[in-house]
């Protein structure tokens, strides 16, 4: 990945239909986006269709967090779900052992979950122009 090909954005709506602008000026043969939120994926979803790209038979985005908002918004979004409060218990945690001088661990894996909705699909043909979708020509 091209370091171009990363977006950096505050977790906004607006920086999510930003971020998505740049990006598909910058990269127009995108055909998935991975956003570290949901919130990003939604504004990424909403320039999408202001720009007439159509998801997923476009391109595919995918946020993450699995807020409630991602089942309901359309096309739903495809999301990692992970345990907010269980990593804020961890996080409270942390912070006690740290302050007391109690041994903490490098690092803490949590479990998650991929959430597949209606905002992925298969890869579509490279080429093809933004919600357009490959057609098979018959008896050629």
């Amino acid at each position: 990945m091209r370091p171009t090909q990363i977006i950096r954005a505050d977790h906004s709506l607006a920086q999510g239909r930003s971020a998505f602008r740049q990006l598909i000026n910058d990269h127009p043969d995108t055909t998935a986006i991975i956003c570290t939120t949901d919130t990003l994926a939604i504004g990424a979803m909403a320039e999408a269709r202001n720009m007439g790209f159509r998801v997923p038979e476009a391109l595919s985005i995918t946020g993450f967090d699995d807020i409630e908002l991602a089942a309901q918004v359309d096309p739903p979004l495809t999301t990692i779900s992970v345990p907010a409060a269980e990593i804020g218990r961890g996080a409270a945690d942390y912070l006690i052992n740290a302050i007391a001088g109690m041994p903490i661990p490098r690092s803490v894996q949590v479990p998650y979950r991929l959430i597949i909705r209606s905002s992925t699909s298969k890869p579509r043909n490279a080429g093809l122009s933004p919600g357009r979708s490959a057609r098979t020509k018959k008896g050629r």
